[in-house]
């Protein structure tokens, strides 16, 4: 079972970045990456990514509705180095932002 999940806290503009990573000889299958934050007072957006950075070529699904709270389907399984990011843009200054990822978990022998 896979269920794990990071948090950041938003800069002064709204922005911020969490990251999820297999561990050492493990393989993630996630079924979903929901994202949320703390206030809602501003509508954060948030993007995806899957891979070793979050350039536009590794970008997977985004959502507008990044504060209130989404969830996307559409990623591929993970295995090290390649990890899983959540970029938050335009919500509320210092709140709380979290990403949490659903599935599978694989112990590599």
């Amino acid at each position: 079972m896979l269920n794990v999940d990071a948090q950041v806290k938003l800069d002064g503009t709204g922005k911020g970045t969490a990251k999820l990573s297999p561990g050492f000889r493990e393989e993630w299958h996630p079924a979903t990456v929901s994202v949320k934050v703390t206030t809602q007072v501003l509508e954060a957006q948030c993007r995806i990514f899957y891979g070793t950075d979050t350039s536009d070529a590794n970008y997977v699904d985004g959502t507008l509705s990044g504060s209130t709270g989404d969830s996307t389907d559409r990623i591929p399984f993970a295995m090290s180095p390649n990890s899983i990011f959540a970029v938050w843009t335009g919500g509320d200054a210092n709140a709380q932002a979290s990403v949490s990822v659903l599935g599978e978990k694989v112990i590599l022998i």
